[in-house]
């Protein structure tokens, strides 16, 4: 039995060794399918577009590097042809192909007038599809400028004033649309630059860190709202200041762009504005500014709200001069011109909430009398309140504080308003303890004398509605000293003579009780001209008033003698 079923056939297949085996199972596994191979095996003609796309969008992609230099050239040349009394310069421009992205380099805009320097430096101008607004339906390009520059000198300004093309009208945005086919609806500045130089002698206006953002410039969303785009920018203003603007526009309004924007500026330096109003004869040192409020301007409507603005430290001359005089004259009719035109007008609202100077400083000099003479204000605090071009606003209130002549205190206070039928103002003005001999060149230039001691003060009130004038002007004089032998031992006889006779009057009117001399001005009249505005009328009424406060105290002293 055992060596029977040990010689009986087994049902086992025979083991194979180690190598015979090694074949099959790479026979094995090459006769499998892996789940790629099987998938092309199934789907042969997908496998096969798909890598066809990707090998076209390769080729595509390096392609586009080729493509560089005809890109470059026939984007300056497009830009070129929209362009009127400016052209660009292109260094580089790439064109991705695969998405649309265009990239300019080094694109400098230079005016044909003057063109050094360029007006505009552009190191990066990129032009690429707005995708989000794919969702909407709509091909729209967003646009970014990363730190460009834009220099502008006093000579090239001038020509552009020069110009009979308004600077709106010279076809940048048709350049921007020649550049890039795709309409704007997004425009960003990043790190932007802009200078303005008057002259090598003074230091340029120089705004820095610019950055700006705008969106929704083709009013595709909120398209019934009167303003549906939005932006922002902010900024840094003439080395210490900074403003920020935040609001919204219809960037398609005809004939120009509407805007509606709240505004912020703080620690703005006003001495950088000196070089450019030097020829409107005024000089201004010092000063710092900060302001917000609301800005409006589009073809229905202009308003300018200002909440409240501040100028502390401030000191302003205005020089009055034999060779400007007659430039003077116009200046002055052009702006009262100019005012009466925006009084009570219905679409333009102009109103100031609060304007405050702290410690200011101010002067007029008088170059045309013999000899010129200067009066000022020093340490003055000025007030104004409601201002306003519309009667309905009501008044607007101003005060006054500060040392006339560096010693008298002043005190003003008053209230006017836009009316209708001309310039309506009320006017209380007190100068207490001025010092004379301060003002001995204005004494020289229409009295023709001077004096050694003495005081000043004068008290006055002043109202002008429908063209007349009505009110009082009254000068006090004390320890007054117009002849002083030391003083005027080397000056003519005559001269002398003059000095002692107005002394004599003005120690026979002296007040026993006061020891002063006083003289009451009535001021009744009608103004110059009926059409002048309230600030020219306001000017003249206390020229006229300041001049005849003290001349004709003298006057009547000697009269009265």
């Amino acid at each position: 039995m055992g060596e029977t079923a040990a010689l009986a056939p087994s049902n086992r297949r025979p083991s194979l060794s180690r190598l015979e085996r090694q074949p099959q199972a790479i026979g094995n596994a090459v006769s499998s399918d892996s789940p790629t191979l099987a998938a092309f095996r199934r789907h042969p003609v997908r496998f096969w577009t798909v890598a066809l796309i990707g090998g076209g969008l390769v080729a595509v992609f390096i392609t586009s590097f080729f493509l560089d230099n005809i890109v470059r050239a026939r984007t300056q040349a497009a830009m070129n042809q929209k362009l009127i009394g400016y052209h660009v310069v292109l260094d580089h421009a790439h064109l991705q192909l695969l998405g649309g992205m265009l990239t300019l380099s080094g694109l400098k805009v230079i005016q044909q007038a003057h063109p050094h320097p360029p007006v505009a430096d552009f190191p990066m101008m990129r032009f690429q599809v707005q995708l989000k607004e794919l969702f909407s339906r709509r091909l729209v390009a967003d646009v970014l400028l990363r730190r460009p520059k834009i220099h502008i000198d006093a000579t090239q300004l001038i020509a552009e004033k020069k110009s009979s093309v308004p600077l709106r009208d010279k076809g940048w945005q048709d350049a921007l649309e020649a550049a890039y086919p795709l309409k704007v609806n997004s425009f960003r500045i990043d790190d932007g630059d802009v200078v303005y130089i008057q002259d090598a002698l003074n230091p340029p206006l120089h705004v820095a860190s610019l950055n700006f953002a705008a969106d929704n410039i083709r009013n595709i969303h909120a398209h019934d709202n009167t303003y549906p785009s939005r932006f922002h920018a902010n900024m840094l203003i003439f080395g210490s200041g900074r403003a920020a603007i935040d609001g919204h526009a219809n960037f398609l309004e005809k004939p120009f762009p509407g805007v509606r924007a709240q505004y912020r500026v703080a620690s703005v330096p006003l001495s950088a504005f000196d070089p450019e109003i030097r020829h409107l004869n005024m000089d201004v040192n010092g000063g710092i500014l900060a302001s917000r409020g609301l800005l409006e301007y589009s073809p229905k409507v202009t308003t300018v709200d200002v909440d409240n603005a501040k100028v502390e430290s401030v000191s302003i001359g205005y020089v009055h001069s034999p060779a400007t005089q007659k430039q003077e004259a116009q200046r002055v009719n052009q702006a009262g011109k100019q005012i009466e035109k925006q009084n009570n007008r219905r679409a333009v609202m102009i109103k100031v909430r609060e304007f405050d100077v702290l410690a200011g400083n101010f002067s007029y000099t008088d170059q045309t009398r013999d000899p010129n003479y200067r009066l000022f204000l020093k340490d003055t605090d000025f007030s104004l309140k409601n201002l306003s071009n519309h009667e309905q606003q009501g008044p607007a209130y101003l005060s006054l504080r500060g040392k006339f002549m560096g010693s008298g205190d002043t005190n003003l206070q008053g209230s006017f308003m836009a009316d209708r039928s001309g310039p309506a103002f009320n006017l209380a003005i007190a100068i207490k303890d001025t010092d004379l001999p301060s003002m001995n060149d204005l004494l020289r230039s229409y009295g023709r004398f001077d004096v050694a001691a003495g005081k000043m003060s004068v008290y006055a009130q002043v109202a002008v509605k429908d063209g007349d004038i009505d009110g009082y002007v009254k000068p006090m004089f004390a320890d007054l000293e117009v002849y002083n032998y030391q003083k005027d031992r080397n000056t003519p006889l005559l001269h002398q003579a003059k000095e002692l006779m107005i002394g004599g009057a003005a120690h026979l009117l002296k007040s026993h009780r006061t020891s002063q001399v006083a003289s009451d001005i009535d001021l009744k009249g009608k103004l110059n001209s009926p059409d002048i505005d309230t600030w020219q009328a306001l000017g003249q009424v206390l020229r006229n008033a300041f001049i005849a406060a003290i001349l004709p105290g003298f006057d009547r002293a000697l009269r009265s003698d």
